[in-house]
């Protein structure tokens, strides 16, 4: 195995042990075994806080790989293809009917988000029905429709709600992994294990994807059935993520170009980095968020976009200047 892959596992593994320690209160690891306010800090609010982020940012990762290999497009993610903008859509309306919904607790937020992932889904292949066009383009164009539909949605949404409920939103918008106790975290950690594990079952069929519709049907493939299945699945892991954190850009673009250089072409290596650099990175991006201007917290998607916006022109200066 990929001696790069163990190495990275490692780091992953040690930045999610230190970070529980690290913040505006810096807790002593003498105080863990005693019931003190830092143990506290860190067993019911550090230690699940950096297990949620690692979780949402595997899947986030994992799902912007996917979405490229679908579409052949380096640039193709659940962002670009509405699925985020529409769950967000949903947990926003689950906000505004929160209190119909008091009972459901957590199925609530995320019950909505699964219907509005899934609505964007439905909405682009309609489009692709109505035009009579089911290619890598149609689908691609009617996702950034759908993405500025679902982003005007939540606008308006934003001028419905009172001024609480609207500061709420905005904030909510941003992005950001806040988290009271271990079962929001054993929940995504359940969904990270079953995408990856479905991910690694059909990894022979997203390779035939990403070589070409006309290849992948010539080796027994239904091409547009599989795209179609898979953005069902996209639409349930991404909606799950933000219903509980929000929106956060840019892991699902920025992780699957590393990936993909350091995976060296085995899709089980890349899949596997892609986890371990979308859940590290927001982990890492959630210690700067809650460090970088105490005692403010900054959203956890601030900071994402001020980390990848530059490294990705980064990336795409570096292709351009190989292309040239």
């Amino acid at each position: 195995m990929n001696k790069r892959l163990w190495l990275v596992a490692a780091l992953v593994a040690l930045l999610l042990a230190v970070t529980p320690f690290l913040g505006i209160v810096a807790v002593d690891p003498r105080a863990l075994l005693r019931e003190t306010p830092a143990s506290f800090i860190f067993w019911q609010l550090r230690l699940p806080r950096a297990l949620l982020g690692f979780a949402a940012g595997g899947i986030l990762a994992l799902a912007g790989l996917i979405c490229q290999s679908l579409f052949r497009n380096n640039l193709a993610t659940p962002d670009l293809m509405g699925v985020s903008s529409g769950a967000a859509a949903g947990a926003v309306v689950a906000l505004e009917l929160k209190g119909r919904l008091a009972g459901l607790g957590i199925g609530g937020p995320t019950l909505f988000s699964f219907l509005g992932a899934l609505a964007a889904i439905l909405l682009i292949f309609a489009i692709a029905r109505m035009v009579r066009s089911f290619s890598l383009y149609t689908l691609l164009m009617s996702g950034v429709a759908i993405n500025f539909f679902f982003s005007a949605v939540i606008v308006i949404f934003q001028y419905v709600l009172d001024f609480a409920d609207t500061f709420s939103l905005l904030r909510w918008l941003t992005g950001g992994i806040v988290v009271a106790g271990y079962f929001e975290a054993v929940f995504l950690l359940a969904l990270l294990a079953a995408f990856l594990g479905l991910a690694w079952i059909f990894r022979q069929e997203l390779l035939l994807l990403a070589a070409g519709d006309d290849f992948a049907e010539s080796r027994g493939l239904d091409a547009a059935a599989f795209r179609r299945w898979a953005f069902v699945g996209l639409a349930v892991f991404v909606g799950a993520v933000v219903s509980l954190c929000g929106p956060i850009g840019f892991v699902a673009l920025v992780v699957p170009h590393l990936s993909r250089s350091w995976g060296r072409c085995r899709q089980g290596e890349t899949m596997a980095f892609t986890v371990l650099l979308g859940g590290g990175l927001l982990v890492l991006a959630d210690l700067l968020a809650r460090s970088l201007l105490p005692p403010v917290e900054v959203p956890v998607g601030v900071v994402t976009s001020l980390l990848g916006a530059p490294f990705f022109l980064v990336l795409l200066l570096a292709q351009l200047r190989r292309g040239e």
